[in-house]
């Protein structure tokens, strides 16, 4: 009876094993099996961005990736197709391959326009005055060649007053800072905004405009005609000039003296504005002798 005990016992841990061991064989055969999972990033590529394939398997083999652009095959053999094989427009497929075969296939992949950039950007010339134009000095990028615009909006003194590449120079005054906000545009997208970094117009100096003296008989008046770009009040200096010639406000007065020789006098008036800009205007006068009767 006992020998019959252990002999059963014998049997049935033979047979537990036996089972056990199937089930370990069915396991092996099910990892066989490849199991694939694949998405890629960036979800929209532009023509600037390289496409990396990321992918989940369950195999025992490494899988391998077989890129087409366009339908023509890429040298490329890892997960990462670089951007330098496609540009926008551009269709991509991915097939990813287990043990030499394809187990999935991603795509189409449509290629994206890549936005233009500004490398640099800064307001010319640096040292503007009144009266002068305002362009912009730009170094800019595309990745697609696209030919690429400006959108500009200018501010003065914080206020925007102008939109365009060219800001007028009758915009401008002394002393007002300016400066512009410019995007990129290829046709298709805009790039991000770039500011240039304000500028500071400089002073300009008052201005003789071209008249001449009246006289009568040796009585000379001169209307002295000057203005300011920037609108600045003007002092006059009479800082040459022959004895007894005066400044009343913006005229010249003068009695010319009898000489006995033909004489030259010179004048020079200088026009100051409150800002310290200064012009000068010189001329000379020529009084002949008088001949006796």
């Amino acid at each position: 009876m006992e020998r019959k005990i252990i002999f059963l016992s014998f049997v049935l841990f033979v047979l537990l094993i036996t089972g056990c061991g199937g089930e370990d064989t069915s396991s092996a055969s099910s990892k066989d099996e490849s199991v694939v999972v694949a998405d890629y990033s960036p979800a929209q590529p532009t023509s600037s961005d390289a496409i990396i394939m990321k992918v989940t398997a369950v195999t025992k083999e490494n899988p391998e990736y077989d890129w087409t652009v366009n339908g023509v095959p890429a040298p490329v053999s890892g997960n990462k197709l670089s951007a330098e094989y496609f540009f926008k427009g551009d269709t991509v497929f991915c097939s990813i391959l287990i043990g030499g075969e394809e187990s999935k296939k991603i795509g189409p992949i449509i290629i994206k326009n890549s936005p233009p950039e500004i490398i640099s950007v800064e307001p010319s010339p640096p040292n503007p005055r009144h009266g002068t134009d305002l362009s912009l000095n730009t170094d800019v990028t595309d990745a697609d060649e696209d030919d690429v615009t400006l959108h500009a909006r200018w501010f003065v003194n914080g206020e925007e007053v102008s939109t365009g590449e060219v800001l007028s120079g009758s915009e401008i005054k002394a002393a007002d800072q300016v400066y512009a906000l410019v995007r990129p545009y290829d046709g298709t997208d805009e790039g991000l905004p770039v500011n240039t970094g304000w500028v500071l117009v400089q002073n300009s100096p008052p201005e003789f405009t071209e008249s001449s003296p009246r006289w009568e008989e040796r009585l000379m008046n001169y209307d002295l005609e000057v203005k300011d770009p920037d609108g600045d009040n003007v002092e006059l200096l009479l800082e040459e000039s022959p004895p007894g010639m005066r400044l009343e406000g913006t005229k010249l007065i003068w009695e010319s003296p009898e000489v006995e020789r033909d004489t030259s006098f010179n004048v020079t008036v200088k026009a100051r504005d409150e800002r310290g800009g200064e012009t000068s205007l010189s001329f000379s006068l020529d009084i002949k002798k008088r001949e006796v009767k």
